[in-house]
């Protein structure tokens, strides 16, 4: 018997071949108007109410977009007729909201009706309280509770009350003790529900009499069911997965069919065979529940329950029919009866949520950075955006979106500000005629920005267009954003869905990523420098018209908010702080590696990119190397990363977006494929194994490609942390040059610590560095921390009174509440980690703490890191103990580079030890 009911899945269509910049679902023929609507059949009427709404709901939860439907009813007119009460009210249930036209708007157009969709929110609404609203939109939950004598099928934000209450108890139980302790409490638990000694006994009773009235009532742990025979299976199967899994999501109870709501025993007939069948129902139910874990021993913890069939006797003793009780054990976390009504477009389809995905959603919260919160500063909350919005950081004293927004986009009253400025300068001296087609658009306004960009296809991660000039985005009041796409020659029907595309996918970045919540849409427009003929009708479109009057008109609050959006949307980058803390968030890049990013993309494939430490020129790395990869649909394989250590190395493979190997591997193998090369930590090459430089240059400018690839190399002479010659030409050929020059990864006091040293550096150094320019990158830089941080030195310890002080100030930072993968050591040479490897594990033994200490594989692993200083280069810790050898005496010219090197890895506390 297949027990398994198919999910309804309702006929939605994603259409692609539409002319709206954003995603439209077609659901086919539905009747409008409440006359109309009341004739309809009764199943026909659900059916469409169904549809309509799953639609909705996927739109809610995917940022919005456009619903198409074909009216069924002849001659019907929107603002006439209204859509109907149903329908009306089918949207305020599923908005959670009185006023569903917040959400949207409706418009005919002959004998279709386009129904405009903005984004869901929660409203910054609290999901602690009961109005809370829920992080996304549903139908229904799947989530069942026993309150009272009645079976409650819980509402989205009772849903996320219930599931709240359920994690909290669940982290309670976590912080009693471990495992082993936990497993006892839950087993205990798991009886408590269930004490009703007169339902218990009647439980293990073998028999009933028929008529007889129980003892006892519907209550929390008791129900009754009666079903007529010819319905019977059909009831049974309905309700078994709610009524299970209610009881399981409350304190347990016993189900009783074949008792009426009274209390009286009815019974039902069955043969043999129908009850074997009612056996495996009932079995089998548990493979329709699905259970959600909160709990860390989720694979302990099964649904529980057991049945029983007792005869039914008749006053004459005649056995006249059965009464089956099932005994529901509580359950630990939560049980759902079936998947959530809850919806989502993905591709070129729409999907129903698993639950548990749909339960995840709804208890997500930010992460806690509470140990961080010195260092970083929250911008976007998950309970401000969209479904799929993700937290947005920025470091403390680092420039916050605000500041970031008011210099990459300035506004000004009653005027119209082009920017980037130098872009602008440049296209209009390449272009004259630019400036006049772009003036004649922002003629009349009053107030925005126009935002220049060589390709906006690439800004969100399109490839761009060699037939498209640039790309020139409007934000400014009365009207919605406009992208206008500057074409080289005539306009195609290819450049109007190339420009759409990029409409479509900055709306959905500035929604999902950027975290705004407002009507929009953006809409494409193409331009040539000239009037020349377009390519028909379907270039010719207004997409604007296309939209109701006032959807998407940016107001002067909105401005803001949008510009705000469009910050965060470009200036993001998956933070490394997330391997961390298990919780995948966003991070900002400052102004000037944006810039570095966003112009010299454009401008230059070979750049050498001077970073002083901390600056962050790996993330800088990382990011050229997907904007690369993007803008030319580049294959993983045709880029290449090289850095001169294994664990830096195995950190970039991880991120699968290039090959990345170190540099005695790149001299052993050929890569023929590889068209662009990212050279990272370059000042710490050696040129010992053979010309790295010459190969390097020689593949990203063979004859075999079709123009130059990217060669883009990060140093910082400051970190060099040997003397011998890097395979780099002489500083004097490095151009062009970029740099970067706001240290954001280091507290105040180890910015303080670091620049002495730096200033030391270049002022005495016997290395072969570019001084002069290292000394004007110096007079640059800045701290963006107003963190203090700590910085300890220590001197005049043997190995022993090193390895008990490392060991101590550990055990303390793990009682203040850090964690093992926020504590890296750090030695000069792997000879010296060996010999601390043993002398702390001793210390370790001796202080019967916990921690441990390995070297670093390229992974955040939760244990502390005991590696190399030339290891380590190029990540991070939060706290950094750094032991220098009393053999330095014989090597000073690389003294302070060390302490530099050392340092840099260090985000909050530094402690540097000096052997005797």
């Amino acid at each position: 018997m297949d027990l398994e009911d198919d999910q309804q899945q309702p006929k939605i269509r994603v259409n692609l071949a539409t002319k709206y910049p954003e995603v439209v679902l077609c659901v086919g023929k539905i009747c409008f108007g409440e006359k109309a609507r009341k004739k309809i059949p009764k199943n026909s009427k659900q059916d469409q109410k169904y549809t309509l709404a799953c639609a909705v709901c996927a739109l809610l939860n995917s940022g919005g977009g456009v619903i198409k439907v074909e009216i069924e009813n002849e001659n019907y007119n929107l603002e006439r007729d209204t859509i109907g009460l149903d329908l009306e009210e089918t949207f305020r249930s599923l908005l959670l909201f009185p006023d569903w036209r917040k959400y949207l708007d409706f418009e005919q157009r002959d004998n279709y009706l386009f129904i405009f969709i903005k984004t869901w929110s929660s409203e910054n609404s609290s999901l602690t309280s009961a109005s809370g609203k829920p992080r996304i939109c549903s139908l229904s939950t799947g989530l069942h509770a026993k309150c009272g004598a009645s079976l409650s099928h819980m509402n989205s934000t009772e849903a996320v009350l219930f599931l709240k209450g359920k994690q909290d108890e669940a982290r309670r139980e976590l912080s009693l003790g471990p495992p082993g302790k936990i497993r006892r409490m839950v087993a205990i638990k798991g009886n408590i529900g269930i004490i009703n000694n007169t339902v218990a006994e009647l439980f293990n009773r073998d028999q009933l009499r028929q008529g007889e009235t129980l003892t006892f009532t519907e209550s929390g742990d008791v129900e009754f069911k009666h079903y007529s025979t010819e319905n019977f299976f059909t009831r049974v199967k309905e309700m078994l997965p709610q009524y299970i899994a209610g009881f399981a999501n409350t304190a347990g109870g016993y189900l009783w069919i074949g008792v009426s709501d009274g209390g009286r025993v009815e019974g039902f007939s069955s043969n043999d065979e129908d009850l074997d069948r009612l056996s495996f129902v009932i079995n089998s139910i548990k493979k329709k529940l699905t259970p959600f874990h909160f709990c860390e021993n989720g694979d302990m913890h099964n649904i529980s329950y057991e049945h029983k069939i007792l005869k039914v006797y008749s006053e004459a003793g005649d056995h006249c029919g059965y009464v089956c009780a099932i005994k529901i054990q509580p359950f630990t976390c939560v049980v759902f009866s079936e998947d959530p009504d809850s919806w989502l477009v993905e591709g070129s389809t729409i999907r129903r949520l698993r639950a548990d995905e749909w339960a995840e959603w709804m208890t997500a919260a930010d992460p806690d950075l509470s140990k961080f919160s010195e260092t970083f500063r929250l911008e976007l909350s998950l309970t401000e955006g969209s479904p799929l919005t993700k937290p947005v950081y920025s470091h403390k004293g680092l420039d916050n979106v605000d500041y970031l927004c008011e210099q990459l986009f300035p506004v000004k009253s009653h005027s119209i500000i082009y920017t980037p400025e130098k872009l602008n300068e440049d296209l209009i001296q390449e272009h004259p005629e630019l400036y006049i087609l772009m003036e004649n658009q922002v003629t009349q306004l009053s107030e925005g920005v126009l935002i220049f960009s060589r390709s906006w296809a690439v800004e969100v991660g399109l490839s761009e267009n060699q037939d498209i000039i640039c790309d020139v985005l409007l934000i400014a009041t009365g009207r919605p954003p406009i992208l206008y796409t500057i074409c080289k020659r005539h306009i195609s029907k290819d450049l109007f869905e190339y420009s759409r595309r990029i409409a479509w996918k900055l709306k959905e970045k500035l929604v999902n990523t950027g975290g705004y919540i407002h009507k929009l849409c953006v809409i494409p427009k193409l331009l040539t420098l000239s009037p020349q003929t377009n390519c028909g009708e379907e270039c010719d479109l207004n997409i604007q018209e296309m939209y109701p009057q006032n959807y998407g008109l940016i107001n002067s609050v909105n401005l803001k908010a949008l510009l705000h959006a469009l910050t965060v949307a470009l200036l993001t980058f998956k933070s490394f702080l997330s391997d961390l803390v298990g919780f995948e968030f966003l991070n900002l890049l400052t102004v000037k590696q944006y810039q570095l990013l966003s112009e010299n993309l454009h401008k230059t494939k070979k750049l050498y990119v001077y970073g002083l430490p901390g600056t962050g020129k790996t993330i800088v790395a990382l990011n050229i190397i997907q904007k690369i990869r993007t803008m030319l649909q580049c294959t993983q394989e045709e880029v290449l990363y090289i850095c001169e250590n294994q664990p830096l190395r195995d950190f970039v493979r991880q991120k699968n977006i290039c090959q990345a190997v170190t540099r005695v591997a790149f001299l052993k193998t050929s890569f023929s494929g590889v068209k662009h090369i990212i050279v990272d930590e370059a000042q710490n090459f050696q040129d010992g194994e053979g010309d790295w430089y010459k190969k390097a240059l020689t593949l990203t400018s063979s004859e075999h490609l079709p123009e130059p690839g990217f060669f883009w190399i990060f140093l910082d002479y400051l970190q060099k942390s040997h003397t011998f010659k890097t395979g780099l030409p002489g500083a004097a050929q490095h151009d062009p040059v970029e740099s970067l020059t706001k240290v954001v990864r280091n507290a105040n006091r180890i910015y303080s610590y670091l620049k002495e040293n730096m200033e030391m550096i270049v002022k005495d150094s016997t290395l072969n560095i570019p001084s002069q320019r290292l000394e004007s990158l110096l007079h640059r830089a800045t701290c963006a921390h107003t963190v203090q941080g700590c910085v300890e030195q220590v001197s005049k310890l043997g190995t022993n009174g090193i390895a008990k002080y490392v060991v101590e100030r550990c055990c303390t930072y793990l009682k203040r509440g850090y964690s093992e993968k926020d504590i890296a050591v750090l030695c000069y040479t792997d000879e010296i980690v060996g010999i601390y490897s043993k002398r702390l594990a001793l210390e370790i033994g001796k202080s019967k703490s916990n921690i441990s200490f390995k070297k670093m594989d390229g992974s955040l692993k939760d244990h502390a890191i005991l590696d190399s200083i030339r290891r380590f280069s190029g990540l991070e810790r939060t706290i950094v103990f750094g032991i220098i050898p009393c053999s330095f005496a014989f090597h000073r010219e690389i003294l302070r580079n060390i302490l530099v090197c050392v340092a840099s890895r260090a985000n909050l506390n530094l402690h540097l030890i000096f052997e005797n």
